[in-house]
């Protein structure tokens, strides 16, 4: 007997690299099964950065990332579907664009490890955390 798909939310973030083709990425996850709750486009700030990246903060690319990510506007959403977490991890391919297969976010609209047009949550825990973080918390908008 086939297991049941659990109805799941996760986040994702279009980077301000993504930003050019945010229609055609939101189209692969509605293609995908997913559909998006919630979504707000704004500027991050190094505050709510410091505390999403807080696993890499002390390491040397940091910086890069960080003004990166600062560069430009991002889309924050909320989707939600069967398997959500696993189902946006595999769309969007590994981290590094270079590595990542044609037919998915980053393989289609990436560069490299930093500009790789998206993030997603890895985990349901994960994915909790990054809601709250980015849409339950009181933000400063800039």
């Amino acid at each position: 007997m086939k297991e049941m798909q659990e109805i799941q939310e996760t986040l994702a973030i279009i980077k301000p690299d993504g930003i050019k083709n945010a229609i055609k990425i939101i189209e692969m996850i509605y293609k995908a099964g997913l559909t998006v709750k919630k979504y707000e486009v704004r500027m991050l700030d190094e505050e709510i950065l410091k505390e999403h990246y807080s696993h890499l903060t002390d390491k040397p690319f940091y910086p890069k990332l960080e003004s990166y990510m600062l560069s430009g506007e991002v889309i924050l959403m909320i989707l939600e579907g069967k398997n959500a977490v696993e189902k946006l991890r595999e769309l969007m391919g590994p981290t590094d664009s270079t590595k990542a297969p044609k037919g998915t976010i980053r393989g289609e609209f990436g560069t490299d490890i930093t500009y790789n047009a998206i993030h997603g949550s890895d985990s349901e825990l994960s994915a909790i955390n990054e809601i709250n973080r980015f849409f339950n918390k009181k933000q400063k908008r800039i």
